[in-house]
Parts: C-alpha cells; sequence; structure tokens
C-alpha cells in the first residue's frame, strides 16, 4: 500500500469520526451538556480537518500517476473540506461541518467501491489546459453548490425556529440570519460562476480538441449539466431581478443540490466530464 492509498483510507476514517462526533453538538441551548462535551467540537473539526489534508496529499500523491478524471472525487472532497474548514475559521459557519463530513465520506466510499484509482503508465496524452480548466472549474463549481446546499439548510432551520418563536431551540454556534443570507449568496454567485467556467471550457475543449462523442451517455450528461446552469442562473434571477425572498431563494438551491447530485452519483460517478 503506497502513500496515496494510506492518505486517502485514514482521511475517510476521519470523515466518518468527524460525522459521528457532529452529531452530539447539534444540540438547542438550553439542552444539558455532559463533562467534556463541548470539546467534541473542537475534536470533530479536528478530525475533518485533518481529513481534507490526508486527501490533498493522497491527491498530490496520486497526481501524474492516475488519470486526471479518476482523481475527481478526490479532488471534489478536497474542495468541499477547504471551503468547511474555511467557513468555520473565517465566517463562524461551525454547522457546515456536519453536513460536509458525511458527504465527503460517502463521496470516498463510493469512489473507493466504485470507482478504484489505478496507477502506473497512463496510455494517453497529458491533459491540456482546455481539459484541467473543464474538469477543475467544475468540481469547484459543485463544491459551492454543497456549500449553498449546507447553509440553505442551516438558514431554514433558523428561519423555521425563528417563525415559531423557540430561540432556546437555536443552536450556540449558528450565524445570525442575515449573516447566513450573504453567505448563501456568494455561494450560489461563486458556484455559478465556476459551473459556467467549466461548460465554456468544456465546449471549447470538444469543439477544438477531438471529436465529440456521439453516444446517449454523453448527450444526457451534457443536457443534465445546461439543465444544473439553468437552475442556478434561474436562482440567481429570481434573487436579483424579481427580488424573492431569501427563503425562496434557499428552497431553490436545495433543488440545485439535487441536480448536482443526480449528475455526480445517478449519472456515472468519478466517470462524467469534469465532475458534472
Amino acid at each position: 500500500m503506497n502513500l496515496a492509498s494510506i492518505c486517502s483510507n485514514l482521511a475517510l476514517l476521519s470523515y466518518i469520526g468527524a460525522s459521528l462526533l457532529y452529531v452530539t453538538i447539534l444540540k438547542p441551548r438550553g439542552s444539558a451538556r455532559g463533562p467534556g462535551i463541548p470539546w467534541i467540537d473542537h475534536v470533530a473539526f479536528g478530525l475533518m480537518a485533518a481529513g481534507t489534508l490526508l486527501v490533498t496529499v493522497a491527491l498530490a500523491a496520486y497526481f501524474g500517476e492516475a488519470p486526471l478524471l479518476e482523481l475527481s472525487g478526490l479532488m471534489l472532497t478536497a474542495m468541499i473540506g477547504w471551503l468547511a474548514v474555511h467557513g468555520h475559521l473565517q465566517f463562524g459557519l461551525r454547522l457546515v461541518g456536519p453536513f460536509v463530513s458525511p458527504l465527503a465520506a460517502l463521496i470516498l466510499m463510493i469512489q473507493f467501491l466504485f470507482a478504484p484509482i489505478k496507477t502506473g503508465p497512463i496510455p494517453q496524452e497529458a491533459p491540456t489546459f482546455l481539459e484541467m480548466s473543464h474538469i477543475i472549474s467544475s468540481l469547484i463549481g459543485q463544491a459551492f453548490g454543497i456549500m449553498a446546499c449546507s447553509i440553505s439548510i442551516l438558514y431554514l432551520w433558523q428561519q423555521n425556529l425563528l417563525k415559531k418563536k423557540r430561540l432556546d431551540q437555536l443552536p450556540r454556534s449558528i450565524p445570525a440570519i442575515d449573516q447566513l443570507s450573504r453567505y448563501l449568496i456568494a455561494s450560489l454567485w461563486s458556484g455559478f460562476l465556476f459551473i459556467t467556467i467549466g461548460l465554456a471550457t468544456g465546449a471549447l475543449y470538444f469543439q477544438t480538441m477531438m471529436v465529440i462523442p456521439r453516444s446517449q451517455d454523453y448527450g444526457i450528461k451534457v443536457a443534465w449539466a445546461i439543465c444544473v446552469w439553468l437552475w442556478y442562473l434561474a436562482t440567481l434571477v429570481a434573487r436579483n431581478i424579481f427580488h424573492r425572498p431569501h427563503k425562496r431563494i434557499a428552497q431553490m438551491a436545495l433543488g440545485g443540490f439535487a441536480l448536482l447530485a443526480i449528475a455526480y452519483f445517478g449519472m456515472g460517478i468519478i466517470r462524467p466530464l469534469g465532475g458534472i
């Protein structure tokens, strides 16, 4: 077993451990906590950060030893992990971890079970700049889509508790609702921007570098990727032109994540064009 395999396996265990610990921190403000329980927050975050670091090391070790598309699962995991770590440290989004950790573990488990990474001589040519831009920007767009989904869940949860005047059930670590709305819009814009770049570079790549595959599978993936892009465009138009309330935008962001999940998990995981 090489360094990349060891790091990726330890990352999976770290994310699973973080997921189990994060379950214990989703408690209302008035709930009792036993001795040492507050430290669970820090331990869970530490495991998530450790898993993200380990995935990054594994990705660096695999780079050049395996086709770039086979590494898309590790790349997406690293991206959402670092976004969650940054959100925790910079913006106080401590409750994003309970959503990101199990999702990262799920992506890695599916990678290991259904699309194990094969190392050795790569028969194909090295990825071109357009191909790398397409894959990386598409995965970054998905990562921001996942962040938007996590923030939307927190926003809708807090908004529902505020409406019912159950402030005592709000966790201590959840940001104010106006902050969550700003983070949500920023995540949506970032995701839309990178998904747009991914589609544009993918179109340029297939137009200039190779013959477009004439397969039904390819056509479905492209059509679904365009549907994802159109949904995020409609979400931003609903907010910036029609001034729909943030609750509706959060609900639409959840719908966008559902489309992303179908595109990634339901249409050939790890193998899609650039992750979409």
